[in-house]
């Protein structure tokens, strides 16, 4: 009798898990067929290039740097598009990370202009050509995918880590600073990406308008602390050569989106 009465919460909450699930499936899909519009309609005021630049730097190192990647009109678009976004998803793990997030599917609503941009045919292209092999846009139900990281709060960083491949084929992340900067001094903010490579730690310049490509799963990397009065916008974008995925590592992923995007991650 009473492992039949504790049976009935445990069943309850696997309906309620997999109404979640269903809802949430759903949402992608409508959001999936929504991606297009919006590709076409805020790519044409991204006006994007249809020319790669002349020179490209190499990938030996597994990351590269490209400054000014996207033409001044088009990089205050996406700069502006950012800054009017809702509440972010505030994150805290004592010793490693603090800041906060807005996610994926919420672009679609608040940034479409970000969405339209990471769909991209162009920025497609040029992470293709610096990494040498073709990459596609991660799914939709990845939070991370496309999401804005804000640190905004003294203290915000992310300590040293490497970005888990949740995918079969190479993983790599693409971020692009849309605001770097101290708000009452003319200069950049206090936090820095910094890589260690070859046993050395090098500092990644990352003033706005900058393209950073990485293999986030081969470079160990953190982010420093921000200080008083500065504020630092992320978008931070993942590609890979292979979107299909394992149930092991799709799982792995939503625990680790736990950490960024709160419960509701478990269902994505």
């Amino acid at each position: 009798m009473l492992s039949e009465i504790l049976l009935i919460p445990a069943a309850t909450g696997a309906l309620a898990f997999a109404g979640l699930k269903l809802r949430k499936q759903k949402q992608y899909r409508q959001l999936e067929a929504r991606q297009h519009d919006l590709a076409v309609r805020y790519g044409v005021a991204l006006n994007l290039p249809d020319r790669l630049p002349t020179e490209l730097p190499d990938f030996q190192q597994r990351i590269a740097v490209i400054p000014d990647p996207l033409p001044v009109a088009a990089f205050e678009i996406l700069r502006e598009a950012a800054l009017r976004r809702g509440n972010t998803e505030r994150s805290y793990f004592p010793a490693h990370k603090q800041g906060g997030t807005v996610a994926y599917e919420y672009l679609h609503d608040v940034a479409p202009e970000i969405v339209a941009f990471y769909q991209s045919d162009y920025l497609r292209r040029l992470c293709s050509a610096v990494i040498g092999e073709p990459v596609v846009p991660t799914p939709i139900h990845d939070q991370s995918s496309c999401s804005l990281l804000f640190y905004e709060r003294p203290q915000d960083h992310i300590n040293w880590h490497y970005d888990y491949n949740f995918y079969h084929g190479r993983h790599f992340t693409v971020l692009v600073p849309l605001v770097n900067r101290h708000l009452q001094e003319d200069r950049l903010s206090s936090a820095r990406l910094v890589i260690r490579q070859d046993g050395r730690e090098i500092t990644i310049p990352t003033p706005p308008n900058t393209l950073i490509v990485f293999e986030g799963a081969r470079v160990f990397h953190k982010v420093t602390r921000l200080e008083e009065n500065e504020l630092r916008v992320m978008l931070s974008m993942t590609f890979c050569t292979r979107p299909q995925t394992s149930l092991l590592k799709g799982t792995i992923r939503r625990f680790k989106d736990i950490a960024y995007f709160g419960v509701r991650a478990l269902w994505s």
